[in-house]
């Protein structure tokens, strides 16, 4: 085949297909690969916060706290998430070293997710420090859970009164 060819091939090809092909493709390519990356990036969290439990711990402060609505992702419930920025120091030698770091924890609603980092704020938290690399840190969610406990909320539709109660 030569080069003329090759062009008078390109010409006839039925572009508009083609490109209805590569669209439908794309569209679900594009979610697929979001979701994929979502998975990969919790099987690193998790793995990673089980390695943080043996690593040596330092104290940190709290800094600043927010609440963002999650991503609706496919019909999806949708979450708030509760993220804080925490700072500690590590005594290298005679040098004391700065570093910061942040940390997200999924609520079901806003008020819950506000409630708790209220607790959280300007407190002191314990922070895993990665032994040889004290920029790499972890706050484990089993240690704030001790010192924090989530609030507790009543579901929506759920509703209690006195006279649903008995008394032997």
């Amino acid at each position: 085949m030569i080069a003329p060819d090759i062009f008078d091939l390109l010409k006839r090809a039925r572009w508009g297909r083609i490109f209805h092909s590569w669209t439908s493709f794309h569209s679900l390519l594009i979610p697929l690969v979001a979701w994929l990356g979502e998975r990969w990036r919790r099987a690193v969290r998790r793995r990673n916060a089980r390695l943080a439990q043996n690593w040596p711990v330092t104290d940190g402060r709290v800094q600043s706290i927010n609440v963002a609505a999650q991503t609706v992702f496919f019909g999806i419930r949708r979450q708030y998430s509760a993220s804080f920025k925490y700072s500690y120091s590590v005594q290298e030698g005679s040098e004391t070293n700065y570093f910061s770091g942040d940390f997200m924890r999924p609520f079901p609603d806003k008020e819950s997710a506000w409630e708790w980092l209220e607790s959280v704020k300007d407190k002191q938290i314990k922070v895993h420090i990665q032994p040889g690399h004290a920029e790499v840190s972890a706050v484990l969610a089993a240690d704030l859970d001790a010192h924090f406990p989530l609030p507790l909320r009543m579901p929506a539709g759920l509703s209690l009164s006195a006279s649903s109660f008995q008394r032997d």
